[in-house]
């Protein structure tokens, strides 16, 4: 199965560790569950009967739905309609340079200064939505996400998208990834649920599966889901119980985490490796320097790691 990559640009994503993470997952899976899916890159990538996504973000998971949904040449107008009414820039149609040389600005601010007016007067008109669950309202969402600062999605307290203007555009780089996970999602057999892993209906589709790949939030790094205490100590001795759980009862799993990085250590983890004899750690290699996924101190030494059920 040819790798694609997420249309989501989403923290922390795996695609470039699964060549890492794959061997340690079953040749033969009947339901495979992606808790924490994030962009859906392991769940899309996996070889399985059926795959289910799981996340509590209900507009990643929204949008995740909407997009497979489509037929790619069909959003792709749609797409288009948008940024002609918004004045946007399209680099995959016009080329970057065409665009560029419009703009009269010193430093590598990419095609922000032309996308900005466009972009924000974007910005109002979703969030002044009454539903932005509608496929208009996901086209425009996916928008202000390709255009957007880090192509990320962010909403804030009242539920408005608050991200600034990036630096992109709906390039060719981003068209490949959408057309990609459109033709996927009609070869598999998926379905996306969103809700928390502690929640009763939740657990019980993570309990049903044959194969749990968990990639959560890390607790000791300073991604943007950590600024508001998004995870907390409680949610990760959670996990470590629901995982032990299913170990107890014959299910296999992978978890993905940071086990440590220069200035601390996740004692959580260590001390359930140490208590369950039955698993075992793998560490991977992997560098998140050039990323937006440590924004506070890029530099600082991590550990990224899995956690297995050994073999018998």
């Amino acid at each position: 199965m040819k790798k694609i990559k997420s249309p989501i640009n989403y923290t922390g994503n795996k695609y470039r560790l699964l060549e890492q993470i794959q061997p340690h997952f079953p040749e033969k899976v009947g339901t495979f569950v992606d808790l924490f899916c994030g962009g859906a890159t392991v769940g899309f990538n996996v070889d399985a009967e059926k795959v289910i996504l799981i996340d509590n973000n209900k507009y990643v998971i929204g949008l995740l739905e909407h997009l497979a949904g489509q037929q790619y040449e069909d959003i792709k107008l749609k797409l288009e309609e948008i940024i002609e009414k918004y004045h946007l820039s399209y680099s995959a149609k016009y080329s970057y340079k065409f665009y560029k040389d419009q703009i009269d600005e010193p430093g590598n601010n990419g095609l922000k200064k032309y996308n900005e007016v466009g972009y924000y007067t974007l910005r109002n008109d979703y969030n002044h939505l009454q539903s932005k669950f509608t496929p208009d309202a996901m086209n425009m969402l996916y928008i202000l996400m390709v255009y957007g600062f880090n192509n990320d999605i962010r909403f804030n307290a009242k539920g408005d998208f608050n991200l600034p203007a990036g630096k992109t555009d709906l390039n060719q780089n981003n068209l490949n990834k959408l057309k990609e996970y459109i033709e996927r999602a009609q070869k598999i057999n998926y379905k996306f649920v969103c809700g928390d892993f502690k929640e009763e209906r939740i657990q019980s589709v993570i309990k049903g599966a044959d194969f749990v790949y968990a990639d959560p939030p890390y607790l000791i790094t300073d991604a943007v889901y950590n600024e508001a205490g998004g995870w907390t100590e409680k949610d990760e001795t959670d996990l470590i119980e629901l995982l032990t759980d299913l170990k107890n009862t014959g299910k296999k799993f992978v978890l993905s985490n940071i086990a440590s990085k220069t200035d601390m250590q996740n004692l959580y983890l260590s001390e359930w490796i140490e208590k369950e004899k039955d698993i075992r750690m793998v560490e991977l290699k992997y560098n998140y320097a050039s990323s937006s996924y440590n924004k506070k101190n890029r530099y600082c030494e991590e550990k990224e790691v899995i956690v297995e059920v050994k073999n018998d």
